[in-house]
């Protein structure tokens, strides 16, 4: 069907996410205070959220905010009861990222993020600090779980408190459950992949189940359908919207390959060449192998996934995947898949059946964010 409204313009993402921000922190402030309520010791539960959750690219709340604009083709006023559940939609969805992250670093055994202790890490030097008994380590990883599991019943709260607002949605309960099990599915397979053998005959189809359920789906896709569900899409707007985000959510994944191995550290919060050391079976690394000759496959084999590799060594583990065309193939991968999201949008014109009548306003945001995730450099 064509939307009902024309959709002229979107809320800058700069202002979604400073709504979706500030909602996070109040929302996290009450619930600190819960907390406190049932026990002193409870307070750097909340106190660690709020500092978690503060900055990010902010990207889900962004797009859920706008699958609801495009599918309700009218303006959100300030206050407005929509307005507020909106918000908290979009708020639910980062801490719904921010549990998966907490539980990510622990599994991974990652040091930092976005540039400062990862949470497992923060609480091991807590340990150290207060003089506590027994392994700090183990304590650490132990308050980290289980923080990240608060963390996820705090995201379902805040979802179930912008549904109340903006009334019952089936398909969006649904897609909200949905996306939930995708993305411990792929964290699932993204574990598994990582101790398969280099030369399993799986390793690329692998590799790309891990980057659409573990990412490109959960970043992109759905938090499109499911802000466009709350909306009242129907089937034919969900159907377009999966067909512009699914390739957009494959590039920016593809790009997050990209810089886990060539990004620069100051912008990425991230050690340079972390995903050859965390040992990840990325389509990059997919891509690669397919290039390799035996002897280059077995020196790959040898160093992914061994955390004491000197700069050095991963630079020149870098440096051959580049020589073998790997980095160039994810490159023309990534340059596909953002031209068939906006092949997908081109066609968001109105008449001729168009799932959704875009001004030139909203059409030129939407590009150029599409052109943000598939470029970026951090």
């Amino acid at each position: 069907m064509i939307s009902a409204d024309r959709v002229e313009s979107l809320d800058a993402p700069a202002d979604i996410a400073a709504e979706a921000a500030a909602g996070i922190e109040g929302f996290l402030r009450a619930k600190a205070a819960e907390f406190a309520a049932i026990s002193p010791d409870t307070a750097e539960i909340g106190d660690s959220l709020i500092a978690y959750t503060r900055g990010g690219k902010r990207i889900r709340p962004v797009l859920l905010w706008w699958g609801f604009q495009l599918a309700a083709g009218s303006e959100l006023t300030p206050g407005s009861q929509a307005r507020t559940g909106l918000a908290e939609a979009a708020a639910s969805l980062e801490l719904l990222h921010a549990a998966a992250l907490i539980h990510d670093d622990v599994i991974d055994h990652s040091d930092t993020r976005r540039g400062a202790p990862a949470l497992h890490r923060q609480f091991e030097s807590l340990h150290a600090s207060l003089g506590y008994e027994g392994d700090g380590e183990a304590f650490g990883v132990s308050a980290a779980i289980v923080i990240g599991d608060i963390c996820l019943a705090l995201s379902e709260e805040l979802f179930e408190s912008a549904q109340d607002r903006l009334g019952a949605s089936v398909p969006a309960q649904r897609l909200r459950a949905q996306m939930r099990r995708d993305v411990m599915v792929g964290q699932f397979l993204d574990v598994r992949a990582e101790v398969i053998p280099l030369d399993d005959a799986r390793i690329g189809e692998r590799a790309w189940e891990v980057l659409s359920f573990k990412s490109a789906k959960y970043s992109v896709e759905q938090p499109l359908l499911l802000g466009a569900a709350l909306g009242g899409a129907d089937d034919a707007q969900l159907a377009a919207l999966s067909r512009f985000g699914l390739p957009l959510g494959q590039a920016f994944q593809l790009r997050d390959d990209v810089l886990g191995v060539v990004g620069d550290p100051s912008a990425t919060g991230k050690p340079a060449g972390d995903d050859i050391r965390e040992g990840k079976r990325t389509v990059l690394i997919a891509e690669s192998l397919r290039r390799m000759d035996r002897e280059q496959a077995d020196l790959l084999a040898s160093r992914l996934g061994d955390p004491t590799l000197s700069a050095e060594t991963v630079a020149e583990t870098v440096a051959m995947l580049r020589e073998v065309g790997g980095l160039d193939a994810l490159e023309e991968i990534i340059a596909d898949r953002h031209a068939a999201a906006l092949s997908e949008l081109s066609a968001w014109s109105g008449g001729n059946g168009a799932a959704f009548d875009l001004g030139e306003g909203a059409r030129t945001r939407l590009t150029s964010f599409a052109e943000t995730l598939s470029y970026r450099q951090r």
